[in-house]
């Protein structure tokens, strides 16, 4: 089980998948206490720019699920619709599972599209506190607007740190260009893990809700 004390791998963010998936299978148990004592605030906040465009029956996948943390956050701000999951842990989707939030849990590798899932499957798609471990920004995201019918939405969430580092700018600003997107906002650093020592006020996230062309 993860140590609870011992930060600095989350801070540094491995991307290599056999590493991500053992590392949250060992932590899956502990990992709503440790991230309620570190104040996480990404699943309400994402939750709720979702709900702000998209009405409460929308069919919703959510990429990297985790224990559901953002299944619980979409129930919490009024949705209705069914919620898929996917994760690459094993050991989290069998917690998601206990929250009776899903319709569906499978596990899945964001790293390696294409995903296992029909174009045009989702009437929207949230993706938080995962794109740390996904280095293909560009690649990712195109696979989300496959997944997400037209006039849908995605919001997904990234490290301040990395989202310059990992031009996420210029990646969604090159889907609109592609005619992927017809439009897209992206937040202000907002406050992550606040009362992680490692993150602290350090390090933000920030939110990108794009539309479906």
């Amino acid at each position: 089980m993860q140590d609870r004390e011992d930060h600095h791998w989350l801070k540094q963010g491995s991307t290599a998948s056999g590493e991500v998936a053992k590392t949250y299978d060992d932590w899956a148990a502990s990992y709503d206490v440790t991230l309620a004592d570190w104040d996480y605030r990404a699943p309400k906040q994402a939750a709720d720019l979702l709900a702000a465009r998209m009405p409460p029956a929308s069919a919703v996948l959510d990429a990297g699920c985790g224990t559901g943390l953002v299944g619980a956050a979409l129930r919490a701000a009024g949705f209705t619709g069914p919620i898929d999951g996917l994760d690459i842990s094993p050991s989290s989707l069998q917690e998601a599972e206990k929250s009776g939030i899903y319709r569906s849990l499978d596990t899945a590798n964001l790293q390696a599209p294409p995903l296992d899932i029909p174009n045009n499957t989702y009437n929207a798609l949230v993706c938080i506190g995962v794109l740390t471990y996904v280095p293909d920004t560009e690649g990712v995201l195109r696979e989300f607007t496959r997944l997400v019918r037209s006039g849908g939405v995605i919001v997904i969430s990234q490290r301040d740190d990395l989202f310059m580092e990992r031009g996420f700018a210029d990646a969604v600003q090159g889907l609109a260009s592609a005619g992927l997107l017809t439009d897209f906002a992206i937040s202000e650093p907002q406050p992550y893990l606040p009362d992680n020592p490692d993150f602290g006020a350090a390090i933000g996230v920030i939110y990108v809700t794009m539309v479906v062309a």
